[in-house]
């Protein structure tokens, strides 16, 4: 059996997982992956937090083609994912300004295990649609490596990983849930979950120490603090990665164009369409121009010191020492 699922019993989730509309979350176990090329002596993967809609797609990506071409991004969660795929599509098609505009980011990038957490609208179906793609195809997922598909070890297409702070995560991910996933919890419910490791694509630290710990030779590693400090700095190193050259003034249009101002007016990019969606089947349309709804929020590196409590960043703080002590060679992926 590729995948176990096993019912969630931690007493506090039970509670509350009605009110939270959290009922269908699970945790999920994967037993193929002895071919993932992981530097962790005698590693098994931890379960994974996801929904019962996994189990539908689950074995379809395990055996899907991968092919050399293709470009992957894989993330935990809020990790400045869109930002990132935008960058790469745009560097590997020659800077296609237009075509970025008018065909939405889903369609040039699909998000491959979207289904497996929530039911989508018709014709919407994202893996179905990375399937039937013309090479090269950019794909995004937030699976963790025993999830990928078995042929990508073998293959070996070009793969980037992007990292984020954990407190900036926790903050975008819970907005992020309530106008996307439908979350009726509060901030503070949210964050202790996460800590609880039962938010989907938990356990967060695992997710990035697996990633750092893979022995694969087609990866470039971001992180979103470095890409915020310096963004041309990043777009030139996506540009090497990738083996493109670009001029000067080719390159301050790009990151003109990333700018965090113009991808929130982006509708190409910034999912409202989504988002206004969710709200109307959860009766908020009220709330489709509140900024905390939209998909791309702020883009900050430190947002989460005016939302978050100081009781909540000190055991935000706590959670990261336990998993990763300060001595870890792992402690800087989480600062």
């Amino acid at each position: 059996m590729t995948f176990e699922y096993i019912d969630i019993e931690d007493p506090v989730f039970k509670a509350t997982c009605r009110e939270c509309n959290e009922e269908d979350y699970v945790l999920v176990r994967c037993n193929d992956y002895a071919n993932v090329p992981i530097n962790l002596p005698n590693w098994t993967p931890d379960p994974v937090c996801l929904s019962r809609r996994f189990e539908q797609i689950g074995q379809t990506i395990k055996d899907m083609e991968v092919r050399p071409d293709d470009v992957w991004i894989v993330t935990y969660p809020k990790s400045g994912t869109t930002w990132t795929q935008e960058l790469i599509w745009l560097v590997c098609n020659g800077l296609d300004f237009q075509r970025a505009k008018d065909v939405p980011l889903d369609a040039r990038f699909p998000f491959i295990d979207l289904s497996g957490l929530r039911d989508l609208p018709e014709p919407f179906n994202p893996l179905r649609d990375a399937l039937a793609m013309s090479s090269p195809r950019f794909i995004k997922t937030h699976l963790p490596p025993a999830f990928l598909p078995n042929a990508f070890w073998t293959v070996r297409p070009k793969l980037v990983y992007v990292r984020r702070n954990p407190k900036s995560v926790a903050v975008s991910y819970y907005h992020h849930s309530v106008s996307l996933h439908c979350y009726r919890g509060s901030l503070d419910q949210f964050v202790r979950s996460m800590m609880n490791e039962l938010v989907y694509y938990s356990p967060y630290h695992k997710h990035l120490i697996e990633y750092s710990e893979l022995r694969y030779p087609n990866m470039l590693s971001l992180c979103f603090e470095d890409m915020k400090r310096d963004l041309p700095g990043a777009i030139r190193q996506v540009c090497r990665f990738f083996d493109k050259s670009y001029t000067e003034e080719q390159l301050a249009a790009l990151a003109h164009h990333l700018d965090f101002g113009q991808m929130r007016q982006n509708t190409a990019v910034n999912r409202r369409q989504w988002v206004e969606y969710n709200l109307q089947q959860t009766n908020r349309p009220d709330r489709v121009n509140d900024n905390d709804m939209q998909f791309i929020r702020r883009g900050e590196t430190d947002g989460w010191k005016r939302e978050l409590t100081g009781e909540l960043i000190e055991a935000l703080d706590r959670w990261t020492l336990d998993r990763v002590p300060k001595d870890s060679k792992y402690a800087t992926l989480f600062q």
